[in-house]
C-alpha cells in the first residue's frame, strides 16, 4: 500500500458513529461523529503520521502545542493562565478570544490540503499517496444499530484517523503565522517572544491588545475561511475582557462572557 499507493475502495470505506456530546441530544449538533476505519488503513496512516513528525518539528510555530515536540496541552493551559494573570496584575487592556471553527476537521478543503503539503516540500510520492487515501473515499453511518450508505466524502479529514491531527495542524499553520506576524501580543518577561496566540489542534486562543487587533483577526479569519473551507462559529466562540479593556463592539459577532472554558479549564 505504501510503495504502490494502492488503496482499494473497500479499505477506504469507513463507518461513522455519532457519540453523544450532551445529555439532551435533541439535534445532530449534540453528537460528535467518530470515524471507524479499516485496520490496514489505520496502520498505513500511522506510518505516514510518524514520517510527518520531523516536518511538524521543523515548521510548526511555538504557538501550536499539538504535534510540536516538547509542547504539551498542559504547557498551553499554563501559558493562557500566565498571560491572563500578567494582564490583570499590570492592568493591561486585553481581550481573550477563544475561536471555535464549525466542524473543523470535516470542512477542510482537499485542494487546500494538497497545496499546503506541497508547499512544505513533501515528495510527490508522499503527496500522491495522501491523495490516494482520500480519492473516492466513502462512508456509512451507523444509526440505531443499522448501517446507512455508503456515500462519497468530498472534503475534510477523518476524525479518528491517526494522520488527521498532523494534517490539520499543518493546514492551520498559515493562519497562526499570519496572526503572530500582525498582532503585538503580550511579552511576559525580557528576552521572551510576545505571546499573541495559543493553539492546540483546532482550539485557538487569541490575545488582543487594541481595538485595531479585532479587524486584524477578522481579516485573517476571512482569508483562512476562503482558502480552506473553514467556518467560524461565533456562537461557540467567546470573548473575555481583561484589565482595562473597554471595547464594547465585536465585529466578529463573538459575545463577551464572564468566563471561558479553554482546553477543558475554566478561566
Amino acid at each position: 500500500m505504501f510503495f504502490d499507493r494502492a488503496v482499494t475502495p473497500q479499505q477506504k470505506l469507513d463507518t461513522i458513529v455519532c457519540l453523544p456530546m450532551s445529555g439532551l441530544m435533541l439535534t445532530p449538533a449534540d453528537r460528535r461523529p467518530i470515524t471507524l476505519l479499516n485496520c490496514d488503513y489505520k496502520i498505513l496512516t500511522r506510518i505516514l503520521a510518524r514520517r510527518l513528525r520531523p516536518l511538524l518539528a521543523l515548521h510548526l510555530k511555538a504557538a501550536q502545542y499539538c504535534g510540536l515536540p516538547g509542547n504539551t496541552i498542559f504547557d498551553a493551559v499554563a501559558t493562557v493562565r500566565d498571560v491572563i494573570a500578567y494582564a490583570e496584575h499590570e492592568k493591561l487592556p486585553m481581550c481573550v478570544l477563544t475561536l471555535d471553527f464549525q466542524h473543523a476537521f470535516g470542512r477542510l478543503s482537499r485542494e487546500y490540503l494538497h497545496t499546503i503539503l506541497c508547499s512544505y516540500g513533501l515528495s510527490t510520492h508522499f503527496v500522491t499517496l495522501l491523495q490516494a487515501l482520500y480519492l473516492e473515499a466513502t462512508s456509512t453511518v451507523q444509526i440505531n444499530g443499522h448501517l446507512h450508505g455508503p456515500f462519497p466524502i468530498h472534503c475534510g479529514v477523518r476524525q479518528g484517523c491517526p494522520l488527521s491531527m498532523a494534517l490539520y495542524t499543518l493546514c492551520l499553520h498559515p493562519f497562526l503565522t499570519d496572526l503572530e506576524r500582525r498582532l503585538p501580543g503580550v511579552r511576559l518577561d525580557r528576552g521572551s517572544r510576545p505571546v499573541s496566540i495559543v493553539a492546540c489542534a483546532d482550539d485557538v486562543t487569541v490575545f488582543l491588545r487594541t481595538s485595531s487587533d479585532i479587524s486584524t483577526v477578522e481579516d485573517a479569519i476571512r482569508q483562512f475561511e476562503k482558502a480552506s473551507g473553514a467556518r467560524l462559529n461565533p456562537h461557540k466562540s467567546r470573548a473575555l475582557d481583561i484589565g482595562r479593556w473597554s471595547v464594547p463592539d465585536n465585529p466578529l459577532g463573538i459575545a463577551y462572557h464572564s468566563y471561558a472554558r479553554i482546553l477543558g479549564f475554566q478561566f
